[in-house]
């Protein structure tokens, strides 16, 4: 338990610059293509909000685990 705040730290730096992929080619990826063409710039958003999320849940345990 004591390394999921480091986890989630670094998954939330890992997840930034694939918020940014996802955002710049995400109607181009073939897999969503047919689904998610029109909503890719939604979806780059609602990826952009995992770093924050994970960076954020990552400071709250920290700080819970030592006080």
């Amino acid at each position: 338990m004591k390394m999921l705040p480091q986890v989630l730290f670094w998954l939330g730096l890992i997840s930034v610059p694939f918020a940014w992929l996802v955002w710049y080619f995400g109607s181009e990826i073939e897999i969503i293509k047919p689904v998610l063409a029109g909503v890719a710039e939604r979806l780059g958003i609602w990826v952009a909000v995992w770093p924050v999320s994970l960076l954020v849940m990552s400071q709250i345990l920290e700080k819970k685990m030592q006080g």
